[in-house]
C-alpha cells in the first residue's frame, strides 16, 4: 500500500531499478542511472536541489500512474520537466519572503490531521499501520507526520503567494485563442462523461409570512426579554434560555467578530451604530425581533450579541402563501418584471436564479416539477419544506434554458476551460518573471 510520499532512503533504493531501468533486451546503461543523487542539479536563491528530489517527485508521479519512457533521452527529458516544477515551487517560495507570507503548522494541522486518519482507516489497527509505515520506509506515525507537516506547510505558502500575486495584480496577463481552447477540449473530451440533463431557471419561493396576531406575540415577548435586561437581568442568559438564532443563542447570543455587508441591512445598521454596552432598540428583520448589545468595537469590525424571537408561522399561515403563490404565477405569467415579483414576495433565504445544473442532482421536488417542462415555461406551483418552520413553502420556476443528456460538445466547457487556460499561461508567465529577478541555476 502506497502512503502519502515515499522518503528519501526508500528512493535511493528505487533510483537505479525501478526510475532509469533499460529494456531487459537492451541492458544498457542510462545517463540518468549514472547521476549522484548527492548532485545538485538546481539552485533557487541559495536553496540547492538535489537530484534525489527529482527521483522522489518523479516517483510519486509513478505511484499515481505515470508512465516512464523507456529511452535514455525520454527519461532524462522526464527528469528535467520534474526539476522544472520543482524550481517553481522553491521560485515561489522565495517570493513568498518578500511578501511576509508565514504558513505555522497550527494553520495545516487541521487537514494534516484528516489525511493522517485517512491513511489510518485503511488498516485494521494502529499496530498494522505502523509496520506498513516501517515496511515503505517511512519511519513511525510521528516521522510520518512531520514530514506530511513540511510539505502541507510549502503548498499553503505557495497557495498563499499566488493569491497575494493576484491581489498585487502582479500577475502578468495573458491571452488565449480559440485553437488552444479548442486543442485543450480535444486533449480533455476522452476523459469526460457524457453530460447529464441540463436545466437552468429562475424561481421565485414565497416566503412563509406570520400573521398580524403571531407577529404581535413575538413582538410582545422581544419587549417582555428587553424590560428584564434593563432591570439587570443576564442578557447572555436570556440569550440561551429564549433566543431563537440557536447557533448564537447556544453562546449567549455572541455572533464574534463581524464586518459589513454580513448581515441583513437593518440589523447592520443598529450593530454599527451602537456604543458598547448600549442595549439596542427593538430591531424587525425578514428574521423577526432583535435585541442587539455590542460588546467590542476595532476598526472595521464590531463584536455583539442578539437575542431573536420570531413570530411563529402555523397552518393558517401555510394557506395564506399558497394563496399569494397562486398571485406571483397569475402576475408573472401576464408580464409582471421578474425582479419586481422577487422584491415583493421572494423568500430572501432562497436562490433566485439556478444556472446550468444537473436534472437529476436536484432535490425531487425540483426534478418532478421541472423534467417535463419545456424552456421558456412555468412549473406548476410546488411545495419545498421548510426547515424553520416544519411546513412546506411554496414555488414557482420558470425554465430558461434545458439540454438533454448526449456527448458533451465545446460549448459545455469552453468558458472554464479558456479561465482555465488564461490562469495558467498567468502563473506561467509570472513564474518565468520571478525567475529572472530570482537567482536560478539548472544544472541537470
Amino acid at each position: 500500500m502506497t502512503l502519502l510520499r515515499a522518503p528519501r532512503r526508500l528512493l535511493l533504493a528505487l533510483a537505479g531499478a525501478v526510475l532509469v531501468a533499460a529494456p531487459a533486451a537492451a541492458q544498457q546503461p542510462t545517463a540518468l542511472k549514472d547521476i549522484d543523487v548527492d548532485r545538485v542539479v538546481g539552485i533557487v536563491g541559495k536553496h540547492p536541489i538535489l537530484f534525489s528530489e527529482v527521483l522522489e517527485a518523479i516517483n510519486f508521479a509513478r505511484a499515481q500512474g505515470l508512465q516512464l519512457p523507456p529511452d535514455t533521452a525520454g527519461q532524462m527529458r522526464i527528469a528535467r520537466e520534474f526539476l522544472g516544477r520543482i524550481i517553481d515551487k522553491e521560485v515561489l517560495l522565495e517570493a513568498a519572503k518578500d511578501y511576509k507570507i508565514e504558513v505555522t503548522e497550527s494553520d495545516v494541522s487541521s487537514q494534516v490531521e484528516r489525511d493522517l486518519d485517512r491513511a489510518r482507516s485503511n488498516f485494521r489497527s494502529d499496530a498494522e499501520f505502523r509496520t506498513a509505515l516501517q515496511r515503505e520506509g517511512f519511519g513511525t506515525p510521528e516521522e510520518y507526520r512531520k514530514k506530511a507537516v513540511e510539505a502541507a506547510i510549502k503548498d499553503e505558502t505557495q497557495r498563499r503567494t499566488i493569491d497575494s500575486l493576484k491581489a498585487k495584480g502582479r500577475l502578468a496577463p495573458a491571452n488565449v485563442t480559440e485553437k488552444e481552447v479548442q486543442e485543450a477540449f480535444d486533449r480533455l473530451r476522452r476523459e469526460l462523461p457524457p453530460r447529464p440533463a441540463m436545466v437552468a431557471f429562475k424561481q421565485i419561493i414565497v416566503a412563509l409570512k406570520p400573521r398580524a396576531e403571531n407577529i404581535e406575540k413575538a413582538r410582545a415577548k422581544i419587549d417582555s426579554l428587553r424590560t428584564l435586561i434593563e432591570k439587570g437581568a443576564s442578557f447572555d442568559s436570556l440569550a440561551r434560555i429564549h433566543s431563537e438564532d440557536l447557533g448564537s443563542g447556544a453562546q449567549g447570543g455572541d455572533l464574534d467578530w463581524q464586518r459589513r455587508g454580513a448581515m441583513v441591512p437593518e440589523f447592520e445598521r443598529m450593530m454599527f451604530a451602537l456604543p458598547p454596552g448600549r442595549l439596542s432598540p427593538i430591531v424587525e428583520t425578514v428574521y423577526g425581533f432583535h435585541i442587539i448589545r455590542v460588546d467590542r468595537v476595532r476598526a472595521g469590525e464590531v463584536r455583539a450579541r442578539h437575542i431573536l424571537i420570531k413570530p411563529v408561522v402555523d397552518s393558517l399561515d401555510l394557506a395564506g402563501s399558497r394563496e399569494r403563490a397562486d398571485t406571483v404565477l397569475a402576475l408573472w405569467k401576464n408580464g409582471t418584471p421578474f425582479d419586481s415579483l422577487v422584491a415583493r414576495y421572494h423568500d430572501p433565504d432562497e436562490e433566485r436564479t439556478i444556472p446550468d445544473f444537473p436534472l437529476d442532482s436536484l432535490p425531487a421536488e425540483y426534478r418532478v416539477a421541472l423534467r417535463e417542462t419545456p424552456a421558456g415555461a412555468f412549473t406548476p406551483i410546488f411545495a419545498l419544506p421548510d426547515r424553520k418552520s416544519g411546513l412546506n413553502k411554496w414555488a414557482i420556476a420558470q425554465v430558461t434554458a434545458m439540454k438533454p443528456a448526449g456527448e458533451v460538445t465545446l460549448a459545455d466547457y469552453q468558458e472554464n476551460i479558456r479561465k482555465q487556460l488564461r490562469e495558467e499561461k498567468s502563473i506561467r508567465r509570472t513564474l518565468d518573471i520571478l525567475r529572472r529577478e530570482i537567482y536560478v541555476s539548472l544544472r541537470l
